[in-house]
């Protein structure tokens, strides 16, 4: 079952499943889906990559999060994850024009 939620929604629930200290302490992963061709509009430092990622928890690989995120051109965070779904049980929470 899928449930459209809104940004600060999705945010919350990353915030509550505690998604940024599981993958500081290795309890979860990320694995980059895709990297955007073009350079992202705004005012991001030369060289500034637009990626998909996914979060995997690393006991079982069960898919948890699919994100949007800013990288540097040597990989480090420009931004935190931005969720566009969050996956619970067999509930997933998703942007409204998520694709999955």
């Amino acid at each position: 079952m899928s449930v459209p939620t809104s940004d600060s929604d999705r945010h919350e629930l990353y915030r509550v499943l505690n998604l940024r200290n599981k993958l500081e302490d290795g309890q979860a992963y990320l694995e980059e889906v895709r990297v955007m061709s073009r350079p992202p509009s705004g005012s991001f430092p030369p060289g500034t990559r637009s990626r998909i990622i996914r979060i995997r928890l690393t006991v079982n690989d069960y898919v948890i999060c699919l994100a949007h995120q800013y990288v540097s051109a040597t990989g480090a965070d420009i931004t935190g994850p931005d969720p566009k779904w969050i996956s619970i049980d067999d509930v997933v929470f998703k942007q409204s024009n998520s694709p999955r």
